[in-house]
C-alpha cells in the first residue's frame, strides 16, 4: 500500500508538504495551486488513502461533525444531511449521522451520547420539541454544538421561520380566492413544534388576515409515514366531502392529501411545506414553501467552523426565512 513518502516522491515535494496538503482543508492557502494539484494527483494515481484515525490522534481532532437528525424517511432530513455533507467535505470534515426513530421521540440526549462516543469534533442537533433534553448536556463541554430547528436559551442555533412560511402559504391561497383554508397534519403536532405548534400558527395567521377559522385535519401516524397519511386523508375526505385549500404539515402530508383528493375526484389546491424533491416529483405541479435546507446547512456549517476555530460568531442564533415557490 502506498505511503506518504511515495506520494511526496511522485509529486516531487517534501513529505511534510505532502502531509500538509493532504491533511488540510482544500481552502488552505499555504501552498500554491500547482503544488496542491501535484500532490493530489500523485495521491490519486498511487491510490493513497489517508489514515484519518492516526491523523486524528496526532492533532486531537477526528475531523468529523455529528448530526442528530429527524427520521430519514422524512425526505427533508435526508436532504438536510446531504446538504450538510456537501459543505463539510470541502473543509476536510465528514458527517457522522444518527436519527430519531420517530419524529416526536425525546431521545436527542441518547443519540448525542452515541456521537460523543465517536469522538466527533462538533455536534449538530435537530429538534422542534421544547421539551427535548438537547440543552442539558454538560459532560462534553469542549464539543461545540449548534442546534437546528429549536434554539435552547443561550445556545448557538440555526432556526427556520416557520411562521413566515405558513403566512406565505396562506397569502398565496387567499390571493387565489380561497377563504376556507385547512391544515393536514399528524396528530402529535397539535401541541408540539416551535416557536409554537403549526396548527396554532395557522389559526393566528388566518385571524390576523380576517379569514374564517381554518380547518385542522389530523391523522394518526408519523409525518414521514405516507401510507398512514394517505389513509388518514382518505378517511377525512370521505367523511367531510368538502373541497378545500390545504396546507400540508410537510411534503409527505401534502402529497398524501393530493393523492386522496384525486382518488375521490375532488379538485383541491394543495400547498407543500418543505420543498423536497419528493413533492416536486409528483405529476401535478403544486406550489410549496421551501424551508431552504441548503441555506440552513450553510449557516450551520459556518457557525460550527467558527466555534471550532475559537472565533466567536457575530450572532449566536441565525434565522433562515423560507421562500414560496409557484410551480
Amino acid at each position: 500500500m502506498p505511503n506518504l513518502k511515495d506520494v511526496a516522491r511522485l509529486a516531487d515535494v517534501h513529505p511534510t508538504t505532502a502531509s500538509s496538503v493532504l491533511n488540510a482543508a482544500s481552502g488552505n492557502s499555504r501552498f500554491s495551486e500547482e503544488t496542491r494539484r501535484r500532490v493530489e494527483n500523485a495521491a490519486r494515481r498511487l491510490g493513497y488513502v489517508r489514515n484519518r484515525a492516526a491523523h486524528g490522534l496526532r492533532i486531537q481532532r477526528s475531523h468529523t461533525v455529528g448530526l442528530v437528525a429527524g427520521n430519514l424517511l422524512n425526505p427533508f432530513f435526508a436532504l438536510l444531511s446531504l446538504e450538510l455533507e456537501k459543505r463539510l467535505q470541502p473543509l476536510g470534515y465528514e458527517l457522522v449521522l444518527t436519527s430519531h426513530g420517530a419524529d416526536n421521540a425525546d431521545d436527542e440526549h441518547w443519540l448525542a451520547q452515541t456521537l460523543f462516543g465517536r469522538a466527533v469534533d462538533a455536534l449538530l442537533i435537530w429538534s422542534e420539541v421544547r421539551e427535548g433534553r438537547t440543552g442539558q448536556f454538560s459532560n462534553k463541554p469542549d464539543c461545540p454544538r449548534v442546534h437546528l430547528g429549536y434554539a435552547p436559551p443561550g445556545t448557538h442555533a440555526v432556526t427556520i421561520n416557520i411562521e413566515l412560511g405558513i403566512a406565505l402559504a396562506v397569502d398565496h391561497l387567499a390571493g387565489k380566492g380561497h377563504r376556507h383554508i385547512a391544515l393536514f397534519s399528524p396528530s402529535y403536532a397539535r401541541n408540539s413544534g416551535l416557536p409554537k405548534p403549526r396548527p396554532q400558527i395557522l389559526l393566528d395567521v388566518c385571524r390576523r388576515r380576517r379569514l374564517p377559522r381554518p380547518s385542522l385535519h389530523f391523522y394518526e401516524g408519523e409525518s414521514w409515514d405516507i401510507p398512514a397519511a394517505v389513509a388518514g386523508a382518505m378517511k377525512i375526505i370521505a367523511a367531510s366531502g368538502k373541497t378545500e385549500a390545504v396546507i400540508g404539515y410537510n411534503d409527505v402530508c401534502a402529497t398524501a392529501w393530493s393523492l386522496a383528493a384525486r382518488e375521490h375526484n375532488l379538485p383541491c389546491q394543495v400547498v407543500g411545506f418543505d420543498g423536497t424533491p419528493f413533492f416536486r416529483a409528483l405529476p401535478s405541479r403544486f406550489p410549496y414553501v421551501d424551508l431552504r435546507p441548503a441555506a440552513v446547512s450553510e449557516a450551520a456549517v459556518e457557525l460550527v467552523m467558527k466555534l471550532l476555530q475559537n472565533s466567536p460568531p457575530s450572532s449566536r442564533s441565525v434565522s433562515v426565512d423560507p421562500i414560496f415557490v409557484c410551480s
